[in-house]
């Protein structure tokens, strides 16, 4: 079986039958409006059976009163503020930090990392306390720097297990199969593009020497893609009159999810994730990686035929990641 055709089987809802087991989803931020999406397509999601929606804004119990609406065979429970975080955190299987503010134009990752450090510290320190700690999915931005933040918090307070921290990254895979389908006049399920590195407009690398179907794209046509890829989120915003992406978002933090749930099912599971990993010249990368009910097993590797362009490419991504990791791994230092 190919890599394409097991990694979109593993990621479909078709991984989930009768046969599942039933687990307990915590959505930190779900009122927000990724969150609100989220937390929209776990209500009705197979493998959940306890969905478990958490904000300290004042409108979260609206949103758990609609989502409640829903019909579902699954449990729903809400909490609302910073004194009930332990409560909707304990005994659950995995969590989504889909909070925090979201990156607009014109904001820079600096800022939006100021924006949002007082939530992953927050989530972070409380998910740190834990017995014994669950999968844990980072949405909010900017993933280069929060998950090696949340892995420092979480370390600090003594319950961490690296093989279980995810920034999910999803949305890129999912970017680059779309864009590169419609460059090649083909359906993006059948298409497969590795994207590895970071996420963001400076470090996100789609792989076309190993995309499927294969392509004879030159250097240019190749930067022009990486350059069309990165510049994605700012067109979707444009387009929305200056409102960010929330719904592919919310998608990819959903195929994220399915992925980790079929792995705690026993299952072999693929995910699309930025994890802890020294493999590549820096403490964290983002890539294909394979899991299972104890976290990650390992991070596809490609070797042959990387391109002297995208080895290039990889390296200036490389320069810029390696700084975003430091710059969230300060946090303890500014304590």
């Amino acid at each position: 079986m190919s890599v394409t055709r097991k990694f979109s089987d593993i990621l479909t809802r078709r991984t989930i039958n009768s046969s599942v087991r039933f687990f307990q989803v915590c959505v930190m931020g779900g009122a927000s409006e990724i969150g609100q999406a989220v937390s929209l397509m776990l209500r009705t999601e197979p493998a959940v059976g306890k969905l478990v929606v958490h904000d300290t804004w004042r409108a979260a119990p609206g949103v758990v009163i609609e989502l409640s609406h829903v019909p579902s065979k699954s449990t729903l429970k809400g909490y609302l503020g910073e004194a009930t975080m332990k409560q909707a955190l304990d005994g659950s299987d995995l969590i989504l930090l889909v909070g925090g503010l979201l990156k607009t134009p014109g904001m820079s990752d600096e800022a939006c990392l100021d924006a949002n450090t007082e939530f992953v510290k927050t989530v972070s320190s409380q998910i740190g306390r834990l017995s014994r700690m669950p999968f844990v999915g980072v949405v909010a931005e900017p993933i280069n720097s929060l998950v090696p933040m949340a892995a420092e918090l979480m370390r600090n307070e003594g319950t961490f297990d690296g093989r279980k921290l995810f920034g999910v990254t999803t949305i890129d895979w999912m970017r680059a199969r779309t864009l590169y389908g419609a460059r090649h006049g083909v359906a993006p399920e059948e298409c497969f593009v590795p994207v590895v590195c970071g996420h963001s407009d400076e470090t996100t690398v789609p792989l076309i020497s190993q995309a499927r179907p294969g392509t004879d794209m030159t250097d240019p046509e190749i930067r022009k893609f990486v350059s069309r890829l990165r510049g994605y989120e700012e067109s979707v915003t444009r387009a929305k009159r200056g409102q960010s992406p929330t719904v592919s978002v919310a998608y990819g933090a959903l195929v994220c999810a399915r992925g980790i749930l079929a792995a705690l099912s026993g299952r072999d599971a693929l995910v699309h994730a930025y994890i802890e990993n020294n493999d590549f010249g820096t403490s964290y990368f983002s890539g294909l990686v394979r899991v299972d009910a104890n976290g990650v097993k390992e991070m596809t590797r490609y070797t042959d035929d990387i391109s002297e362009c995208e080895c290039q490419i990889l390296e200036e991504a490389l320069d810029r990641l390696r700084k975003d990791v430091a710059m969230g791994k300060k946090i303890l230092e500014v304590e």
